[in-house]
């Protein structure tokens, strides 16, 4: 089980090109006048929502220093999963009224970058709340 583990640990780490990807798509408008912003935008939320989402496979018992400040202080991590919550379902509820309020198939797309957005995060926060939940465990 552990090299299991190990191995989606490691396939997490193609986060970072994927995330890099998504900034690219974002920065591309500013420097190439002739593209279409709103292509663009949704291009580098959907490699976003799949960056958060590859990152929801790491090995959460290997946290960071700020991992650890969030997640093993209850009071913090209680206000930190309830912004990242309103903020999920924003994104989820807007994308799909933009969906299916939008007649521009440049709208429905965006819309679809933010859903998929929205879901790629949910695995973050999924893990977030089970590293605090096992850390009180832990502690009693």
């Amino acid at each position: 089980m552990e090299k299991v583990i190990k191995m989606f640990h490691y396939f997490s780490f193609l986060k970072y090109p994927i995330l890099i990807i998504g900034m690219y798509y974002f920065y591309k408008p500013l420097f190439i006048k002739s593209t279409n912003l709103f292509e663009n935008y949704n291009y580098g939320l959907i490699f976003l929502g799949l960056g958060m989402g590859l990152d929801s496979l790491k090995d959460y018992a290997k946290l960071t220093w700020i991992d650890k400040k969030v997640y093993h202080k209850p009071k913090i991590a209680k206000y930190y999963f309830s912004i990242v919550g309103l903020v999920i379902m924003g994104l989820i509820i807007s994308g799909i009224i933009g969906y299916f309020s939008s007649d521009q198939n440049t709208l429905k797309e965006l819309s679809i970058g933010l859903i998929i957005f929205g879901i790629g995060t949910i695995g973050v926060l999924k893990a977030g709340i089970q590293v605090t939940k096992d850390f009180m465990e832990m502690g009693k």
